[in-house]
């Protein structure tokens, strides 16, 4: 039994690596290993071993003929204490047609993750403001491009992120008690959550190395030349302007009502 409940443990326990990785996407060893997490994952770990003990005693063997060797049987129930008991902490419960939040077991696991986000942004923020990555930049005039370096950086990015960074850019441009340092910093801890630091400070080297102002292939000058100048007794010889013909119609009438074009000149 003793086996059986240690691999219902590891699927339970993997199942909430798996989740903290997801949501914590720039430090997930961080996340994994802070009180939070920890917490987190031994709730998930101890709800396998308690429901493996529940299927047990129950003699379940969901459906299994009784012919069916006992480690075949021993399986099934590990697995289904581990994958059953992640459904049943993330299920909820709400009124129907209602906006209200929903109650239920993932009650518990909000709290531990809203624990676990107050550690880690804790952390983000201190190690973020020890050192200076974005020296040299401007959130004025670098915000677009290392937002756009970074968002590339991602091989999926999620489109409520880029609403959220979108808003977040346009709050902080009409700031007026801010200073343009103090909206970098805003927007880099921003990014921080993204990509993380060590994303966030290539992007900023790239665009520190590259050069501002970049000459462009010039013009050519395509200014007419000036006339000649004409003799004055030109001006005698000129003849006089003809009277303009009037310009016939696009459209002329045709035979039975119908209308057809009269040249391609009157296009």
């Amino acid at each position: 039994m003793t086996v059986e409940m240690f691999l219902a443990a590891l699927i339970g326990g993997a199942i909430g690596v798996a989740e903290l990785a997801a949501r914590y996407r720039d430090k997930p060893v961080a996340a994994l290993l802070s009180p939070g997490g920890l917490l987190f994952v031994f709730v998930n770990a101890s709800a396998s071993i308690v429901a493996l003990i529940a299927v047990t005693a129950s003699g379940w063997t969901f459906g299994l003929p009784a012919t069916t060797p006992q480690e075949s049987l021993t399986a099934v129930r590990v697995l289904a204490a581990g994958i059953g008991s992640a459904a049943v902490l993330r299920m909820s419960f709400a009124p129907a047609q209602s906006r209200a939040v929903g109650t239920g077991p993932v009650a518990l696991l909000n709290g531990i993750l809203r624990i676990a986000d107050g550690e880690l942004e804790r952390k983000r923020a201190l190690s973020r403001l020890s050192h200076n990555d974005l020296s040299g930049l401007s959130f004025e005039r670098d915000h677009a491009a290392l937002a756009e370096l970074c968002c590339h950086l991602m091989r999926e990015f999620d489109l409520a992120e880029a609403q959220r960074l979108g808003g977040l850019a346009a709050e902080l441009s009409h700031r007026d008690d801010l200073t343009d340092l103090d909206k970098l910093d805003c927007w880099g801890l921003e990014l921080t959550r993204l990509v993380g630091e060590r994303a966030l400070r290539q992007a900023a080297r790239r665009l520190r190395d590259r050069p501002r102002d970049e000459p462009g292939p010039a013009a050519p000058d395509e200014r007419p030349a000036a006339p000649a100048a004409e003799p004055e007794h030109a001006a005698e010889t000129v003849p006089a302007p003809r009277p303009p013909i009037a310009k016939a119609s696009r459209l002329a009438g045709g035979t039975n009502g119908r209308t057809e074009r009269k040249s391609f000149s009157d296009a």
